[in-house]
């Protein structure tokens, strides 16, 4: 098995006790695994572990076989000269270490039907790994799982708005505008939208943000779509000719317009209408920004949310491109949901814990178990494994759930994972 899998099944205790020996037959009792190790160095710190009748306090390591300490060099890394038990799959040879002392070395043996159940988890092409198993889950559990994935959900973008952070030297606007932007691309563009963003100061949008047109200008010329359009006519050349004189007044630089992507998405969605709508947000806004960072506003985001394009984008979905039918491309109602939940939320509650303010983050909480659940193909399948969803805070970590720990098959670390793995 996978040396996560050991790892697993030593962290856990799911190993037989009374088969634990040494190599060289002396009994080995678990006082305590240690703390998994996420960095470099032994697997595991501060175990305790009573060899025969010697109580030892330091370090586990687990291999799959022997070997493998001596393939990856911990005989000559003092790192590992604390550690007391190496702990494998199979046994094969001595451990040693770098002071050339005698490690003594334990073979794990488990039930049959753990091990059995996890290549089966592996192996299952399902829209989950567990979906023949998860009736077994009890209620009670996945409602803890949930209300902690919920939290973890909202705490996983903190490292990148910490990055974002440092990139515009603590510029909480700027870095809030950057999130903002890359919610537009709506996965498939996030990128673009974010690199953008990165290159286009905030401060300059808000000093024309009584202007529309340029506006526009401004975000179809940094998003590249006016160095050299493929389409043009009467809007378009005004709207290059106004990004070429603002970019030198303001010292901007475009990005690549080959970054965006156009292929198989719908009209609706293609770059150029969602950059065009961040426009109007702006311009609807103009120097009150700071509104969608208000956790007291929160209620009234949706309706600040809902813009729809200038005039020019009601026969277009590109530049200079003119569509048969024409259409008002307003912001939906799904997607309005899309930036609240997936963005503004996010960011609220990060910035809640920096600023110590515990009653805003219990409100952001608060918040989403209040709100009716969103609908996508994610939940109607969580709906199908009779799973329900009575708001949005349950359909937030089903959705995260599903993304960073179903897709990747993570069940190892996943509490559901757990129960089917522990049940025969």
């Amino acid at each position: 098995m996978s040396e996560e899998f050991l790892h697993y099944i030593w962290q856990h205790k799911l190993y037989y006790p009374q088969h634990l020996q040494t190599s060289a037959g002396q009994a080995v009792e678990v006082i305590h695994p240690g703390t998994k190790n996420t960095d470099g160095g032994p697997d595991f710190f501060n175990a305790k572990i009573k060899i025969d009748t010697t109580l030892w306090a330091g370090n586990v390591e687990i291999h799959q076989n022997e070997d493998e300490w001596y393939t990856h060099q911990h005989h000559k890394d003092a790192a590992y000269d604390n550690v007391i038990l190496h702990v494998v799959d199979k046994l094969s040879s001595q451990t040693v270490n770098s002071k050339e002392r005698t490690i003594a070395v334990c073979q794990l043996n488990y039930p049959n039907h753990i091990a059995e159940q996890y290549t089966q988890l592996l192996m299952n092409d399902q829209w989950i790994a567990c979906a023949n198993s998860f009736h077994k889950v009890k209620p009670f559990n996945l409602d803890q799982w949930l209300n902690r994935l919920l939290i973890e959900k909202l705490e996983e973008k903190s490292h990148f708005i910490n990055t974002l952070l440092h990139a515009t030297k603590n510029d909480w606007d700027q870095a809030f505008f950057i999130l903002l932007a890359r919610s537009f691309g709506f996965g498939i563009n996030g990128l673009p939208f974010e690199m953008m963003a990165r290159q286009t100061k905030l401060s300059i949008l808000l000093k024309h943000a009584d202007q529309l047109f340029q506006l526009e200008a401004i975000l179809l010329g940094q998003a590249g779509f006016l160095t050299s359009p493929k389409q043009t006519d009467a809007y378009t050349d005004r709207l290059a000719k106004e990004y070429a004189f603002l970019k030198s007044k303001y010292q901007l630089t475009p990005i690549e317009s080959h970054l965006w992507k156009f292929l198989r998405l719908r009209p609706s969605n293609f770059p150029t209408v969602r950059l065009a709508q961040l426009a109007s947000l702006i311009h609807r806004i103009k120097g009150q920004f700071s509104r969608l960072q208000n956790i007291e506003h929160i209620n009234k985001t949706h309706h600040l949310l809902a813009v729809k394009t200038s005039d020019y984008w009601q026969s277009r979905y590109q530049l200079g491109i003119t569509s048969s039918k024409t259409s008002v491309k307003q912001l939906g109602q799904q997607s309005i949901q899309r930036i609240i939940y997936n963005t503004i939320i996010p960011y609220l509650f990060i910035y809640a814990a920096k600023q110590n303010k515990v009653n805003n983050k219990e409100k952001i909480i608060d918040f989403l178990y209040e709100q009716a659940p969103e609908k996508n193909r994610i939940l109607s399948n969580w709906e199908q494994l009779n799973v329900k969803i009575e708001n949005e805070a349950r359909a937030q970590a089903l959705i995260f759930l599903k993304n960073s720990y179903c897709n990747h098959k993570k069940c190892l670390n996943c509490r559901i994972g757990h129960n089917v793995l522990c049940k025969p």
